[in-house]
């Protein structure tokens, strides 16, 4: 039986907290739909779910991974310089606790960040008459990294059998 060891996490009342933020939120999003409509959306159309779906999953793209929103997520870690080789380099770690702590791993976690673009989506597509051109502009950018990850897994897949087969080849020479 092996121990596992990691820090204490005293991240739990932060955690609380931005949960009940974002249960705060819903329920402000949900009163200012119904109270915009004087009822709640019953029904969406499958082609617009869709649209919805890939324009949440492309800003959850942009702030979890993508190298132009950065600069954003780098706003909460902590730096530190260091010389090696002749050359400075920067470490970047996350902050031992507190709110900055709780917005890093927020950041970081597609799952999490996923909530809250698709409620951010789904909020615009029924408040505002405008967002379904951001929404389909959104999507079509999606359906480009789609196509891009899909060009980039086949493109591993073969260079990767590509090295299956002479690593094989190299051993039955020998």
């Amino acid at each position: 039986m092996s121990s596992t060891h990691r820090p204490k996490e005293d991240q739990n009342a932060w955690n609380i907290f931005f949960s009940l933020v974002f249960g705060g939120i819903v329920v402000a999003a949900l009163w200012w739909v119904w109270g915009r409509g004087g009822t709640f959306p019953h029904a969406i159309p499958l082609f617009d779910a869709l649209l919805l779906s890939l324009a949440a999953f492309r800003i959850t793209r942009l702030v979890v991974y993508d190298k132009i929103m950065r600069w954003f997520r780098e706003l909460f870690v902590d730096a530190r310089e260091y010389d090696k080789d002749g050359a400075t380099w920067v470490e970047l770690v996350p902050p031992r606790g507190g709110v900055r702590r709780t917005v890093h791993d927020l950041l970081g976690c597609p799952w999490c960040i996923g909530f809250w673009s698709a409620l951010i989506v789904t909020c615009c597509y029924y408040l505002f008459a405008w967002a379904w051109v951001v929404i389909l502009f959104l999507a079509i950018a999606a359906m480009g990294s789609l196509f891009q990850i899909i060009a980039n897994l086949v493109g591993w897949t073969a260079e990767n059998g590509k090295l299956d087969a002479h690593r094989k080849e190299r051993e039955q020479e020998q």
